[in-house]
C-alpha cells in the first residue's frame, strides 16, 4: 500500500512539474519580412503569452521588445536569437523595448551579451534600472521615426495606460502596430496586470493613439491574440466596463 501510494505521489509530481513548464518561442508571420515572436512567462502556474516582432531589413534585423524572461532566466530570449540566425541569416541589429516590465526587457542582459544595441524612452531605461534590469539606451523621443534597411519605423508614446512609460511601435510601410501591453487582445477579459498603470488617463491616451493609427491594418497587443483595429476599441469598452474610464 505504501509503495502504491508513494507511485501516485510520483506520478502527481511528474504532472504537475510539467503543467508548470513553459512552451518554447513560437514565431508567425504576419507580412513580408515581419513576424510576431511568442514567449511564455508563468503567472500562478499557468504559461501566459507575450507577443514582439521581429523586422527583418536589408541591414539586418529589428526586435520590438525581449523574450518575456526574468533577471535569472533569459532562455526565452537566447532562442529568439536562434531562430533570427537559424531562419534570416543577418544579425540583430537593434531592439527597441516598449515599457520596463520584465516581458519587455527581460532578455536585455542576454541581447546586450550578443552584441545587440537596446533603445528606449529615458523613462523606459530608468524604471528598467530601478526594476533591477540593464539599463536600455534611452535616447527616443515621445515620437520619432527612423530608417533601417528601408523600413521606417515609428515610435510613438500615446500618453500613461498600462504604465506612465508605455510606447508603440508602428510600421507604416505595412501597416502594422505593436500596440504592447498598452493594447488588448479582443480576447482578453480584464485589463491584466495595472500595479503600474494610469486608469484615468489610459482611455483618453487610446484616443489619441486611435487617431494616429485608425489605419492599422493589423494590431498585435502585448498578449494573446493579434488582429485588426478591434483590439483598440476593444480596449476602450473593457476600461468602461470596469468602471476605469
Amino acid at each position: 500500500m505504501r509503495l502504491l501510494l508513494f507511485l501516485v505521489c510520483l506520478l502527481s509530481n511528474s504532472l504537475y512539474a510539467q503543467t508548470l513548464q513553459k512552451p518554447p518561442l513560437n514565431v508567425t508571420p504576419l507580412k513580408e519580412g515581419v513576424y510576431v515572436h511568442v514567449t511564455y512567462g508563468m503567472y500562478q502556474n499557468t504559461a501566459v503569452p507575450s507577443n514582439g516582432l521581429i523586422i527583418n531589413t536589408k541591414e539586418g534585423v529589428v526586435l520590438v521588445d525581449t523574450g518575456w524572461d526574468t533577471k535569472d532566466d533569459t532562455e526565452n530570449t537566447r532562442q529568439l536569437l536562434q531562430w533570427v540566425d537559424e531562419h534570416l541569416h543577418q544579425p540583430v541589429r537593434l531592439c527597441i523595448v516598449t515599457h520596463s516590465h520584465d516581458d519587455r526587457v527581460g532578455g536585455i542582459s542576454e541581447l546586450r551579451k550578443a552584441g545587440v544595441r537596446v533603445v528606449s524612452t529615458p523613462l523606459t531605461a530608468q524604471q528598467s534600472v530601478q526594476a533591477g534590469y540593464e539599463s536600455p539606451e534611452g535616447l527616443l523621443p515621445n515620437d520619432t521615426t527612423f530608417t533601417i534597411g528601408g523600413v521606417p519605423i515609428r515610435c510613438y508614446f500615446p500618453g500613461e495606460g498600462h504604465t506612465r512609460d508605455n510606447i508603440v511601435v508602428w510600421l507604416p510601410r505595412q501597416k502594422i502596430l505593436h500596440g504592447g501591453c498598452f493594447v488588448k487582445s479582443v480576447a482578453a477579459f480584464g485589463m491584466g496586470n495595472v500595479a503600474d498603470a494610469n486608469l484615468k488617463e489610459w482611455g483618453n491616451s487610446m484616443k489619441r493613439l486611435m487617431n494616429e493609427f485608425g489605419t492599422a491594418q493589423v494590431v498585435v497587443p502585448g498578449h494573446e491574440e493579434w488582429g485588426d483595429t478591434k483590439a483598440l476599441t476593444h480596449t476602450l469598452q473593457l476600461l468602461k466596463k470596469y468602471g476605469k474610464q
